[in-house]
């Protein structure tokens, strides 16, 4: 069925007469008269009675209104969503990152971004960081947040910048009386650690064996959230990344700034054989320009 034609169709209907509906086309009336004869051809019905110069539409006619109508304001529902997209007012957004961001850091910025676009869904999972590059690689999410140093050769990096690292000790530990911790510090102290396996344990492990020292460590956990569970029930201390201090409020723990400086930067994967959608790219860019407002280090 000729779109054009139909569009003349409604157009008599709503206005009641071929001239006014000429006017509303920007067409003539002979046009609009051409139009209606051509779809009444199509459809081998008659549309309209003529009555003194006026067109009263047949039930054929009432019943094919209601079907246009519907058509299109589904046709102006779709460029609505058109246009919302264009317009970075609608669509969603996969994101993935290791635990430790996926409680406070990452959700801080989603946030922050939801506020200005509120049409955007986001969701946020979780994953070992081994399998966070691989997963944005295979486009399995939009994007992710990595730690550095990492490399893909199917990945896009964008640096968020360095993390210092803090030390959590139980608030009633003489170590909490101190404005920073030394690794000499926490000689002979219970250490709580990460597994190994994970790049924020062989960046710990590196900065105390420099120093000479040795850890009495005697609980390990996978996540960091969990590193500072076990701190608060007076069980040892650790050395965990700055958004913990800020995720946690919990009066049993003190965060303490970590001397010599550990440090470990983050980035934002994006596929790079994938053309990103302007909504990853838009958000891409928002993690970049605020992501130091909500990253302590």
């Amino acid at each position: 069925m000729n779109f054009r034609r139909l569009q003349a169709f409604r157009a008599v209907m709503a206005e009641g007469s071929v001239t006014r509906a000429g006017h509303a086309m920007h067409i003539s009336q002979p046009a609009v008269s051409r139009l209606l004869a051509d779809l009444e051809a199509d459809l081998g019905v008659a549309l309209f009675a003529r009555d003194k110069g006026r067109l009263i539409p047949t039930p054929e006619a009432e019943l094919l209104h209601q079907e246009a109508e519907l058509a299109f304001s589904g046709l102006e529902r779709l460029n609505d969503a058109a246009q919302a997209v264009r317009g970075l007012r609608r669509g969603q957004l996969r994101i993935i990152c290791e635990t430790v961001y996926a409680e406070g850091l990452l959700p801080r910025l989603a946030a922050a971004y939801h506020a200005a676009n509120p049409d955007i869904a986001i969701e946020i999972d979780i994953g070992p960081s081994t399998r966070v590059a691989e997963w944005v690689a295979l486009t399995w999410y939009d994007l992710g947040l990595v730690v550095l140093p990492m490399s893909h050769p199917e990945l896009t990096l964008l640096p968020l910048g360095s993390r210092r690292a803090v030390c959590a000790v139980p608030s009633d530990h003489p170590l909490a009386e101190r404005a920073s911790i030394r690794p000499e510090d926490l000689e002979g102290q219970r250490f709580i650690s990460l597994v190994s396996g994970t790049p924020f344990r062989s960046v710990i492990d590196r900065a105390f064996d420099d120093a000479g020292i040795k850890r009495d460590i005697h609980l390990e956990a996978r996540t960091q959230h969990a590193l500072c569970a076990f701190v608060a029930s007076g069980a040892g201390c650790t050395i965990v990344d700055p958004c913990l201090a800020e995720d946690i409020s919990n009066p049993r723990i003190a965060f303490r700034r970590f001397e010599p400086e550990i440090s470990w930067s983050l980035a934002l994967a994006l596929p790079r054989n994938h053309r990103s959608s302007m909504i990853c790219q838009d958000f891409a860019a928002f993690v970049e320009r605020n992501a130091g407002l909500v990253m302590p280090g």
